[in-house]
């Protein structure tokens, strides 16, 4: 299956790690929701380890959505649905004990990111987990050029390189509506007013996988 993140090798490490938590504590029968999943890479992953789970996969590109159905056939349920209004979205369930998300929250403003999450945690089972992979906003200019050794080394020992920018103010003019990172601080202080402990889990340079739990 095509690797919708390039095959780049830390990225594709750290859903690794993602897809490891996910099919070690998960029971049989426990629901998996992914937000944002495109065609199913993620189920793809899921599926290589666990054929005992309920996969729903939703998107707002119906395209993929085709193509997802096309190729797990009744493995996934599919869903299309706008993470910009969630409370639109019908789910054929009532909790999932994981809540999923890759490279998808940067797509939104603050303020859906917000609401995305607040929605989640009124279908995630009391034992859940929010699991959100996504790029982390950087916002200490002084500290940028350590962020640019950083990317230099992932393309010498990778060999393919991550997101750059020439200079702090540069990457700061590349942030719009929909390509807006939110900060570890802004994530934390989302999930504790949800009543929710967080913690990175992972971390590759502005790159972070974030667990999420009911406190």
């Amino acid at each position: 299956m095509h690797d919708p993140i390039g095959g780049h090798p830390t990225r594709g490490e750290q859903l690794d790690v993602l897809v490891e938590i996910v099919t070690d504590l998960a029971e049989p029968g426990d629901t998996v929701l992914d937000l944002g999943c495109g065609t199913g890479y993620l189920e793809h992953l899921l599926l290589a380890r666990r054929h005992d789970l309920k996969l729903i996969g939703v998107d707002r590109k119906g395209a993929s959505l085709d193509e997802g159905r096309a190729r797990f056939s009744e493995r996934v349920a599919f869903v299309e649905g706008d993470l910009g209004d969630p409370e639109a979205i019908r789910l054929p369930f009532d909790r999932a004990r994981f809540v999923v998300s890759a490279l998808t929250f940067h797509d939104l403003a603050d303020e859906r990111k917000q609401a995305v999450l607040a929605w989640a945690r009124q279908r995630l089972a009391p034992d859940g987990m929010i699991l959100l992979y996504d790029r982390i906003r950087l916002t200490e200019p002084a500290l940028f050029p350590a962020q640019q050794a950083i990317w230099r080394r992932i393309e010498r020992v990778h060999g393919a390189a991550m997101r750059t920018a020439d200079g702090f103010a540069a990457y700061e003019s590349d942030l719009s509506e929909t390509n807006r990172p939110a900060r570890l601080d802004d994530y934390r202080a989302w999930f504790e007013a949800l009543g929710m402990a967080s913690q990175v889990l992972h971390l590759h340079g502005n790159v972070a996988l974030i667990g999420a739990a009911p406190r």
